[in-house]
């Protein structure tokens, strides 16, 4: 024997939230959230203090002992590391651009024409010029540099730096490369003019005898390269700052720490698109690896949504099948409900039109067709209710009821169930509880007819009220056929209608349960059952006590 009813979802306290108890999923706990970033904030944090720690140790081991310090003469190394910079910074730019964190779109924006930028030099000076010849004096490469990672550091703090950046929109980006080539422009076409950044005449004669320029740099070098310097700075302060806490803060916080101690490198032993491989190409390099790094953990989250968002949709799919279904069979049910007790009205009221009854008979015909009107009104009701209960705005209203109050209405309806059921009720707990008495009475009266419906005629039903601590548990006790284990949960599901000790199908449009368990879930509990095949069922729910 199956009893009719819904699967729900537990819903919160009606103190907090009526209209939780529509069903419907619950967001995700902010406790829980804020607990998940700030996992990734010491993350971020961590990686922060790692790589700073070391750019800053090796830029002191360098600084301080001139045997370690590095520049070396690799024409094929250097254009290597540019070519390969060049490609993970685009490759980081692209995905920022095509796949952005809705979060941080704006941020990323600004992210992502540095990287084009970064890119762009790299590929056009540190690699495209000395492939066919062209290489740059060293004046000129050095301002090309300054002014290369001055344009990118500039687009990093713009869109870190503030707390809400400014729009990034196309005109923001097709300016980017615009001032990066008039820029750049002006750079190699009056490079020998400018002030001399460098005492050194011949950068790669030196870095062959293995010294650095440390001693040769002018006010010039000082005063433009701590511009990129400074910006890289507040790069970083505000990807810490904004960023950290989320997912892809950890690689970004890395990747402007690898740019800032590129930049204090560069500050010390310059780097400059020309044959010479020094510490800050190496960082430079490091920050593209990491930015490569990062585009590909984007992809994978992208993916990883997508795949969510396509497993959601299937299963959106697959239960508008399911309420198509469900539509289709209600409409047979209410059909089938509804024909009976019209075909019944019709027949009383054809005999009773044809005037050849007696007095007791047209009596009965008129009892007969005021039973099938008040079924009708009772099925009308039913469909009511189930549309109430699923509207968002569905409340119910709590206040202190008598639990005696509560028991004798619902005793007095149970007489009048058909079956013949001795109606007992235990009350071992008095005072009063936060009830909507016109929700709980409809599902007592819900619980007991169910009760009376699948058990055997004559057999008892028990009504009790226990004391649960601070709360009270009501239960509604029969000793008919029981429920299959299997069925358990099936019962509370909407127009499902069980079946009698006989096999036959109950009556009803199935909502009773589902009604009863949403009325419940909105006074903060859930209506539980206890059966065994044979021996009967127990309902229970509980609810507050008035202290």
């Amino acid at each position: 024997m199956v009893r009719e009813g819904t699967t729900g979802s537990r819903e919160q306290p009606w103190r907090q939230s009526a209209a939780l108890s529509t069903g419907r999923v619950r967001e995700p706990s902010r406790v829980d959230n804020r607990a998940t970033g700030q996992s990734i904030a010491r993350t971020a944090w961590f990686t922060l203090v790692a790589l700073g720690t070391l750019v800053l140790g090796w830029a002191a081991l360098i600084f301080a002992f001139e045997p370690v310090r590095f520049a070396v003469l690799a024409p094929s190394a250097q254009a290597g590391v540019e070519a390969a910079s060049a490609l993970a910074r685009l490759f980081g730019a692209l995905v920022l651009f095509l796949f952005p964190d809705d979060r941080f779109r704006a941020r990323l924006g600004w992210i992502g024409a540095g990287l084009v930028v970064l890119g762009l030099g790299a590929l056009i000076y540190g690699y495209l010029l000395p492939l066919i010849g062209d290489s740059l004096d060293l004046n000129t490469s050095m301002y090309a540099s300054l002014v290369n990672w001055s344009i990118a550091g500039g687009l990093f703090a713009a869109g870190l730096a503030p707390a809400t950046p400014p729009k990034f929109s196309r005109s923001a980006f097709a300016l980017s490369p615009v001032l990066f080539v008039a820029l750049g422009a002006v750079t190699l076409a009056a490079g020998h003019h400018l002030p001399r950044l460098v005492e050194v005449e011949d950068l790669e004669a030196a870095a062959a005898q293995g010294q650095t320029p440390l001693r040769g740099l002018t006010g010039w070098h000082w005063a433009l390269a701590a511009v990129p310097l400074g910006l890289a700075l507040v790069a970083l302060a505000g990807a810490v700052r904004h960023l950290s806490p989320a997912r892809l803060g950890t690689w970004l916080v890395a990747a402007m720490t690898l740019l800032a101690g590129s930049q204090l490198h560069n500050l010390f032993w310059p780097s400059a698109y020309s044959p010479v491989l020094t510490t800050a190409n190496l960082l430079r390099l490091g920050f593209a690896a990491v930015v490569a790094v990062g585009g590909v953990l984007e992809l994978r989250r992208i993916a990883a949504e997508r795949a969510a968002l396509l497993a959601v949709e299937r299963e959106y799919s697959g239960r508008l099948e399911e309420l198509a279904a469900l539509r289709a069979d209600f409409t047979a049910m209410v059909a089938h409900e509804l024909g009976s007790p019209l075909a019944a009205i019709r027949g009383f009221a054809d005999m009773l039109a044809a005037g050849e009854l007696a007095p007791e008979d047209r009596r009965q015909a008129l009892a007969a067709i005021r039973a099938e009107v008040d079924l009708l009104n009772s099925l009308v009701a039913e469909v009511q209710a189930a549309a109430s209960v699923e509207r968002a705005d569905f409340a119910i209203h709590p206040q202190p009821v008598p639990i005696s109050a509560l028991l004798a209405e619902a005793a007095a309806f149970a007489r009048t169930l058909p079956g013949d059921h001795p109606m007992q009720t235990v009350v071992e707990a008095r005072g009063q509880v936060w009830a909507d008495p016109e929700r709980i009475g409809q599902v007592l009266r819900n619980l007991l007819s169910n009760a009376a419906t699948y058990s055997p005629p004559g057999t008892p039903i028990e009504l009790r009220a226990l004391s649960n601590g601070r709360r009270i548990r009501i239960e509604v006790a029969d000793q008919g056929y029981g429920i299959p284990p299997e069925e358990l949960e099936r019962i509370f599901e909407k127009y499902h209608r069980g079946r009698h000790g006989r096999g036959q199908r109950a009556g009803g449009l199935g909502l009773g349960l589902y009604l009863s368990r949403r009325i419940v879930q909105a006074h903060g509990s859930d209506l539980t059952v206890r059966s065994q095949v044979g021996a009967g069922s127990v309902f229970s729910f509980e609810l507050e006590a008035v202290e």
